[in-house]
């Protein structure tokens, strides 16, 4: 039995990117035991993944000689280290097959495609086996008999203000969907002030603060037809499950998290020059995510072919 370690990313977002390399991993070695090495942010997420044998906490915020000895327990344990952040472990471990140290990327390559370069060396990308998320009987019970039915689903929050999709345009683009089409909206509680009165719409379906991530993924698989949504792990989650996808990307470059599911379309503000900024704030009151609500329902017209 192969002996995997995985140093996952520390954000969410990132960890559903990497996603196609745990797959690939289990694939070329598909006896293999793997342990993640998780966050506190991500640990019950991957808690329930079918391809992690074991879940291992670590914790930037521990003093350093913690840190050091948690790095030294590795050592001797595994055959296979890979890590997806960029630290020691790996040589630490002494693991005869090893992400490199030293790694060049270009600037905007996708993050998926990293993730999988740093594996290339000692993986086929032929030989893959995706990974699933488990749900209790009582979970999936609980969304079958929902009433839910094939839908769009539109994620246009985020935790960073600057990605949002505006309230007014948003609004606007929900009420020409919902005119053809079942209508889920996703999103954390602390989302609810955010869509205000959309929630309220007729023939929309209010799940915003309602879900876990895990929960996401099996609505996604089962009943989305198509997200609408910005640069955000749920966007992220539609790729991974190759649902298509409508985004809107503004102050962050499409080219590092765009969505790689067959028909999606990408929908940017080209004409602003300042775009993509990659800062955390605008003083150009958000124009870039100011995507017309009309291109977007055209869009999703276009690939439901309705």
């Amino acid at each position: 039995m192969t002996r995997i370690f995985i140093n996952f990313p520390t954000n969410l977002g990132d960890v559903i990117l990497a996603l196609p390399a745990l797959d690939r991993l289990k694939g070329n070695f598909p006896e293999s035991r793997i342990t993640a090495i998780v966050s506190t942010k991500t640990k019950d997420f991957l808690f329930r993944h079918n391809l992690i044998d074991e879940l291992v906490l670590y914790d930037k915020s521990w003093p350093m000689d913690k840190k050091r000895e948690f790095a030294f327990s590795l050592r001797g344990k595994f055959d296979v280290a890979v890590d997806l952040k960029n630290t020691f472990f790996p040589v630490i471990s002494g693991a005869k097959l090893r992400t490199p140290l030293i790694r060049f990327f270009p600037k905007n390559m996708h993050i998926t495609d990293k993730y999988l370069g740093l594996i290339s060396k000692f993986t086929s990308p032929d030989k893959n086996i995706r990974g699933e998320f488990i749900l209790e009987p009582k979970e999936k019970d609980k969304w079958d008999k929902s009433g839910i039915v094939s839908s769009v689903f539109i994620a246009c929050s985020s935790r960073s203000i600057v990605k949002k999709y505006p309230y007014q345009n948003l609004k606007e683009m929900v009420e020409l969907l919902e005119k053809d089409y079942h209508v889920v909206i996703l999103g954390v509680q602390d989302d609810r002030s955010f869509y205000a009165d959309i929630l309220k719409l007729k023939g929309v379906v209010d799940l915003v603060g309602k879900t876990s991530m895990i929960d996401i993924f099996y609505l996604l698989k089962n009943y989305a037809c198509l997200v609408v949504g910005v640069d955000s792990s749920i966007l992220h989650f539609a790729s991974y499950l190759n649902v298509p996808c409508v985004s809107m990307f503004g102050p962050t470059h499409p080219g590092r998290s765009y969505p790689k599911s067959k028909g999606s379309v990408i929908l940017c503000n080209e004409e602003l020059a300042c775009r993509p900024c990659e800062k955390p704030t605008c003083k150009f009151n958000h124009e870039c995510m100011k995507v017309d609500a009309r291109d977007i329902a055209k869009a999703v017209r276009k690939i439901l072919n309705k």
